[in-house]
């Protein structure tokens, strides 16, 4: 009996422990970026993981997106800020209705980062400035132009940057930074993690959900970290959020219960 309310007392703990990792960023909302090959950071999965053939250690790993209402985070060893070896961060794009994005194992004909006249499916980018955490939204068109990545065998990776051309939709948002997080921190392996996260998505929410597909790149497209999540539909007062995202007060109320069963398993062991 007493094995039986350790047990609980345990679980109990445990979702509390994993309710906050839970809630730091929201939910985890990553996909293959369906380039993989064999096993090990080649393999079909993004945490320790990079494109075939490329740089296969932390400092080049995009690890994960999650979504919080509507609010999107991504986490990676990559250091976003400064980048690595003279390669910089990217634009974070996006596909409404996930339907057109255009990823995968794809080769293209030479090396270099180059201006064209493609979105490849992606309907918005967030323009990011990472010196002052900042970043203004367009809507592409048919005449936006965006930078590729720079290997050839990388073009899956595309695009690195937003180039010119397209709609504004608003600028000088703000974002947060947070660098040098631990394992537990995080969730992902690798020992040191940095954060981006704050970037909005309300400009794309809507009366029904919306389901739609994030991207974002380093210049050489060393790793290509993609996401799919949906955003609940817009209520009448202006609330919604991302679909399927637990409460805190619901993760609160069971483990307050399994502590409860516990003691009251606990008392009614010492009266027999």
């Amino acid at each position: 009996m007493r094995k039986f309310s350790e047990i609980l007392i345990v679980l109990a703990l445990a979702v509390f422990l994993s309710a906050g990792s839970a809630f730091a960023y929201g939910t985890q909302i990553t996909i293959s970026d369906e380039n993989y090959e064999g096993t090990g950071w080649y393999s079909n999965r993004e945490d320790q993981e990079t494109e075939v053939g490329m740089q296969a250690n932390q400092s080049w790993d995009l690890e994960g997106w999650f979504l919080d209402g509507t609010s999107l985070t991504m986490v990676g060893g990559y250091d976003f800020v400064n980048g690595n070896q003279d390669l910089y961060s990217g634009d974070v794009f996006i596909d409404v209705d996930a339907d057109s994005a255009i990823f995968g194992d794809i080769d293209g004909e030479k090396k270099g980062n180059f201006t064209v006249q493609e979105t490849y499916g992606y309907d918005y980018v967030l323009d990011m400035n990472f010196n002052t955490s900042t970043y203004d939204v367009y809507q592409l068109t048919d005449t936006t132009t965006t930078i590729t990545s720079l290997e050839w065998q990388n073009q899956g990776s595309n695009p690195w940057r937003y180039d010119a051309g397209g709609t504004l939709i608003s600028s000088n948002n703000t974002f947060n930074y947070q660098t040098g997080l631990t394992d537990a921190e995080t969730g992902f392996e690798g020992g040191n993690h940095n954060v981006v996260s704050g970037l909005d998505l309300s400009f794309i929410a809507s009366d029904v959900p919306v389901e739609f597909i994030t991207h974002f790149t380093m210049q050489c497209g060393n790793d290509n970290l993609m996401g799919q999540g949906t955003l609940a539909a817009v209520e009448a007062g202006g609330g919604g959020g991302s679909a399927a995202t637990p409460e805190p007060a619901t993760m609160f109320l069971l483990g307050a219960g399994l502590v409860g069963v516990a003691v009251m398993r606990k008392r009614f062991d010492k009266k027999n």
